[in-house]
């Protein structure tokens, strides 16, 4: 289960006393003359980097078709709802060029006379060169041609006049006007991370963010290493290549999301190349419309007035934070180092209610938006800023944020009679779990407490023929018998042997050299000829293992871990072990769980002696009781006859 509540790090009472929480869109609320706002021209767009390092992107939507903007460009139709996106080393165009010369002059005299004589004619500039292959003289005349046309129009006007030249075609790369305005912008910029044109900020000035872009630029080299989006998709339309960042939404951009590798975006999907020579994956979309992707994943617990507190957190850290990472070409990221953000699919109908009621509302002091940190956890008492992060700011003081301890939960906990497992060995904490698992099967445990020495003990007789009778049953043998000396590997070995191969299994199955591969160890000596087989196939099908120091101890019995890593195994070979459930909780009340799964809800009524455990950090354990307030994610089995 993960647990995530939310406390706000500046002061309840510095907030009332000092800040204005409270700002408009100029252009969308009507402003009464006696409140001091804080305005914002307009709604802005919000950059999400959601990757920065892609190899190729897929695009799609479920609109008719998806369009496509550059920087300076009109709308492209693109006739097709998805495309792939990649990049690749930039190549400039091969154009061909022409010129004309009179080849084959005998002597440098007849041809200074000759480009004298088509100068004065033509009124073009000539010249005079040898031809080292031929080792004769040539003429050269008039300027260098782009087109055809203009090319054999000079030489039917050198023909009238009496000139025959010879026209000369040549290819040369040249690059476009965007290789040289996105080298000056690189060479510019040089700490910018972005290497593509992207456009400027509409609403950059009113946040006090540059933009990364760059306008009138001047002649530069060619930056060699360049690279270009490359666009391919179903139609003609669909496929080219820029230098340009390109962003794509769909046609009906409000009402139909587009698609990033199958996960769902409002707005647009921009894509421009990084200095990694990677593709770098942008959400553009307005202030809004991000905060119903941020707030139902940032706080789960279902209570409008807490999600709107939460809305009003979010929008201010987004405005605070515009180009927090324009280096990078956006200015925040879906993560927790900004703000979790998932996107449409993640949207909620409460938060959703709770974005649109405090639209246009941030928190501020003295005209600015603050930094509104918030965590996900409280330890009884929030810090001073400045005890944190570099800065002293006067709201962001330390407040009790702990609640009125166990009487505040009282109505939401499940509780449980079972005794919390008491572990000192953290290689055991996952036997607790296992334990657990097995004994809602109907595997015995015999004991009201789980310990180390627990698991470290062998079972006892009543136990273990419990567990391979279950065991049995799966296989559809029958139960074996159990004695004192069952718990020893080489009984163990056997009684498995015949479950899992059947009785005459060595005969077909293992040869004796396949036996002394396996017995390689160090006691197998103390083996006999009759369990030989038995331990050698387990080994093998790695049912057993054998201990560190390289023996099996074939006299010491297997201890209740042992025994329960080894039915793990047979268990998850055979594909039997049990599987959990998975919901949302909502809120508990009297010891009856409410569990949301997509559309559909059930109620569960909790048994008194249920196992339960709770996650903190990356472990689970063992615990008496838990506070589901609602929005928690819960993994559960229930009996086979509950309905």
């Amino acid at each position: 289960m993960f647990y995530r509540l939310l406390f706000f790090l500046f002061s309840v009472s510095a907030f009332s006393a000092s800040i204005q929480a409270v700002f408009a869109y100029e252009d969308f609320c009507e402003i009464p003359n006696e409140t001091s706002l804080f305005f914002i021209e307009r709604e802005p767009i919000i950059r999400i980097g959601l990757a920065t390092n892609a190899r190729s992107v897929s695009i799609t939507t479920t609109d008719s078709s998806l369009v496509a903007v550059s920087p300076d460009e009109p709308q492209k139709f693109l006739a097709a709802n998805r495309v792939s996106i990649s990049a690749r080393s930039y190549r400039p165009p091969e154009i061909e060029i022409y010129h004309f010369e009179i080849p084959n002059v005998e002597s440098q005299t007849e041809a200074d006379s000759l480009a004298k004589e088509v100068a004065g004619a033509t009124g073009e500039k000539t010249s005079a060169s040898m031809d080292l292959k031929t080792n004769t003289w040539r003429v050269v005349v008039g300027k260098t041609f782009e087109t055809i046309e203009e090319a054999n129009e000079f030489k039917a006007d050198l023909s009238d006049k009496g000139f025959e030249a010879e026209m000369i075609t040549e290819k040369i790369t040249q690059p476009s006007d965007e290789a040289v305005k996105l080298s000056n912008q690189v060479a510019k910029n040089p700490k910018s991370e972005v290497r593509s044109i992207i456009p400027t900020r509409p609403n950059a000035n009113s946040n006090n963010v540059k933009p990364t872009g760059l306008s009138n630029p001047t002649n530069t080299d060619i930056n060699p290493n360049l690279r270009e989006v490359i666009v391919s998709g179903a139609s003609p339309s669909a496929k080219f290549s820029s230098l340009k960042a390109v962003a794509f939404g769909s046609i009906n951009e409000r009402a139909v999301p587009v698609r990033v590798n199958g996960k769902a975006y409002r707005g647009r999907i921009e894509v421009f190349v990084n200095s990694r020579g990677t593709l770098t994956v942008v959400n553009a979309v307005s202030l809004e419309d991000y905060l119903l992707g941020v707030v139902p994943n940032e706080l789960s617990l279902p209570q409008l007035e807490a999600q709107k507190a939460q809305a009003v957190a979010a929008r201010t850290y987004a405005i605070a934070n515009i180009g927090q990472f324009g280096k990078q070409g956006f200015d925040l990221l879906p993560t927790i180092r900004s703000q979790v953000y998932k996107g449409y699919s993640s949207e909620s109908t409460m938060a959703t209610q709770a974005v649109l009621q405090t639209r246009g509302i941030v928190a501020t002091y003295k005209g600015k938006p603050i930094t509104a940190y918030y965590t996900s956890t409280c330890g009884g008492r929030t810090e001073n800023s400045e005890n944190v992060f570099d800065s002293n700011e006067p709201y962001l003081r330390g407040v009790e944020c702990s609640l009125e301890g166990h009487k505040h939960f009282e109505p939401f906990l499940i509780k449980t009679i079972r005794i919390p497992a008491k572990m000192r060995d953290e290689k055991n904490l996952e036997l607790v779990r296992l334990m657990s698992l097995f004994a809602v099967n109907g595997f015995q445990l015999s004991t009201a407490q789980m310990s180390d020495d627990f698991f470290e003990d062998p079972p006892t007789q009543s136990e273990l023929s419990n567990w391979l009778n279950q065991l049995a049953t799966k296989f559809g043998k029958t139960f074996p018998n159990v004695n004192k000396d069952s718990p020893k590997p080489l009984e163990i070995a056997h009684i498995l042997a015949v479950m899992i191969y059947g009785e005459n299994y060595a005969d077909t199955l293992l040869a004796e050299a396949d036996i002394n591969y396996q017995l390689s160890f160090d006691d197998a000596g103390e083996i006999p000829q009759t369990r030989r087989a038995d331990v050698a196939i387990l080994l093998r099908d790695g049912y057993f293992t054998i201990y560190p120091d390289l023996t099996l101890k074939p006299n010491k019995p297997f201890s209740r871990a042992k025994m329960l890593h080894l039915i793990r195994q047979i268990y998850t070979k055979k594909k039997w072990m049990p599987t959990l459930q998975s919901g949302t909780a909502q809120a508990a009340e009297d010891g009856k769980l409410i569990v949301k799964n997509g559309k559909s809800s059930r109620q569960i009524i909790v048994r008194p002696d249920v196992f339960l455990f709770r996650e903190f950090g990356d472990a689970f354990y063992q615990v008496k009781e838990i506070a589901l307030v609602g929005g928690e994610t819960v993994n559960f089995q229930t009996d086979a006859n509950e309905s």
